[in-house]
C-alpha cells in the first residue's frame, strides 16, 4: 500500500494557511484546524482482517488470509454553517475515491449535496463500516447500489427524514460492488413515531429507478462474510438492459441496549431483447450492548450508529444476523442463499475497536446442482479517527 503525494495534498494545504489564523488540535476526531469561518478535519480508518474460510470450488477448507480491508484518508470541512465538504481516498482493496462531495444548507434542515456519495436507499448501506456490528454487510445488500455520482436534496426533523436525488455510475465503489448501475432517481423516507431516551421505533422505505445505455452491464455478487473469500453467489453479467426498479422496506426498534433491524429488498431488471429478471433479499439482525449503552440514532438522517459513548466508557456488544438472497427467476437459477452470522464487538474507545464475526453460508439451486456450503471467520482490528 502506497500513499501518494497527490493524496497528501489536502493535508499539506492545511499547513499553508496563514499562521496567525490557525488553531490546530489533535484528538479522537483526528487533526482539526480552525481558521476563522473555515474548519478542516483530517481523519481516516484502518481495518486489518485475519480470516479463515472454505473454498468450495477447489474444494478446500481452512484457507487463511491476513490483509488490509480498508485503509482510507478522509478530509472533511465546513465554511461557517453554510458549506460542508468531504473527500475520502481508499488505498486498499478496490482502490479509489469514496466520498467526494460538497453540500450547502440554504435554510435550516435543508441540505443540497452533490458528488460521489452513498445513495439514499438502504439503512444498511448508510451505516458506517466503522460501527456496523459485522465484518461485512449482508447477502441482501448485494442488490443495493452503495455509492453513486449525482446530487440529492435532504431534509429531516426530530422524528423523520427524507432524501431525493438523481445519480449515475459511481466514481468508485466498495470491494465487490459494481460501479455500473445506470442513471436515475433514488429516494428514501423514514419516520420514528416513537423516540424517547430508551426507545426508538423506526420505519423506512426507499425507491430507485435507473435507465441504462446500450453498452452497460450489471452483476450482483455476494461475499460469504469476507471480501477475501471467493464470492458465494453471483448473478453473472446481465446485459440488454433498459431499466432497473428497486424497492427497500426497513423497520427497526431500539429498546435500551438492544437493537433489532430488518430490511426487505426487491429488484427488477427490465430488458429490451431478453427476459426481465426479478431478484429479492431480506435481512434481520439483533444487537445487544452488554455493557448497557444505547445505540446512537439520527432521526434527521434515519440511521442507527454504534454504542452511545457520551460518558466515554468502552462498550462490548454481541450480535446475530440472518440474511437471504434469491437470484432465481423462472428457469434462470443462480441460487437461493442464506447466511447466519454471529459477532462479538469490543469498542475500546472512540478510535479503537476489535470485532470477530463467524458466518455460515448455504446456497441451493432449485433447478438442480450441488449446494454450496461455506463457513467464514473474521477477526478485525480497527483504528478510526
Amino acid at each position: 500500500m502506497r500513499i501518494t503525494a497527490r493524496a497528501l495534498a489536502p493535508a499539506v494545504a492545511l499547513l499553508a494557511l496563514p499562521a496567525h489564523a490557525q488553531e490546530v488540535k489533535a484528538d479522537e476526531k483526528g487533526l482539526t484546524l480552525e481558521a476563522g469561518p473555515l474548519e478542516l478535519n483530517l481523519g481516516g480508518r484502518l481495518h486489518l482482517d485475519a480470516s479463515v474460510f472454505d473454498e468450495p470450488d477447489v474444494p478446500r477448507t481452512g484457507t487463511t488470509s491476513g490483509d488490509v480491508r480498508r485503509a482510507r484518508i478522509e478530509l472533511s470541512g465546513r465554511v461557517a454553517n453554510v458549506l460542508r465538504f468531504r473527500v475520502d481516498r481508499e488505498f486498499a482493496g478496490a482502490k479509489g475515491w469514496r466520498n467526494v462531495w460538497a453540500s450547502i444548507e440554504p435554510v435550516k434542515n435543508l441540505e443540497i449535496k452533490g458528488g460521489n456519495m452513498i445513495v439514499p436507499f438502504s439503512l444498511e448501506d448508510l451505516q458506517s463500516s466503522n460501527v456496523t456490528p459485522f465484518a461485512e454487510r449482508s447477502m441482501a445488500s448485494a442488490l443495493t447500489g452503495g455509492f453513486g455520482l449525482g446530487g440529492a436534496v435532504s431534509t429531516g426533523g426530530k422524528h423523520w427524514s427524507a432524501s431525493l436525488g438523481y445519480f449515475t455510475d459511481a466514481l468508485a465503489n466498495e470491494e465487490g460492488r459494481t460501479t455500473e448501475r445506470g442513471k436515475g432517481v433514488v429516494g428514501r423516507v423514514t419516520i420514528a413515531p416513537i423516540r424517547t431516551r430508551n426507545t426508538v421505533l423506526h420505519f423506512g422505505i426507499g425507491g430507485e429507478q435507473r435507465t441504462f445505455s446500450a453498452t452497460e452491464r450489471v452483476r450482483f455478487t455476494a461475499d460469504p462474510g469476507s471480501v477475501f473469500a471467493p464470492n458465494v453467489m453471483s448473478s453473472g453479467t446481465l446485459g440488454s438492459l433498459d431499466k432497473l426498479t428497486a424497492w427497500n422496506g426497513e423497520v427497526a426498534v431500539s429498546f435500551g441496549p438492544v437493537l433489532v433491524q430488518g430490511q426487505a429488498i426487491a429488484l427488477k431488471l427490465h430488458r429490451t431483447l431478453l427476459a426481465d429478471r426479478s431478484f429479492n433479499g431480506q435481512t434481520v439482525s439483533v444487537g445487544w450492548i452488554v455493557t448497557g449503552q444505547r445505540h446512537d440514532y439520527s432521526a434527521s438522517s434515519g440511521v442507527f450508529g454504534g454504542p452511545d459513548r457520551r460518558k466515554g466508557a468502552g462498550a462490548f456488544e454481541v450480535a446475530a444476523r440472518y440474511s437471504r438472497l434469491d437470484l432465481v427467476d423462472g428457469t434462470f437459477d443462480r441460487g437461493i442463499g442464506r447466511a447466519l452470522s454471529a459477532s462479538a464487538i469490543w469498542t475500546i474507545n472512540a478510535n479503537l475497536r476489535v470485532l470477530a464475526t463467524y458466518t455460515d453460508n448455504r446456497v441451493h439451486f432449485p433447478s438442480g446442482g450441488l449446494p454450496v456450503i461455506n463457513r467464514v471467520g473474521v477477526l478485525r482490528a480497527q483504528i478510526s479517527f
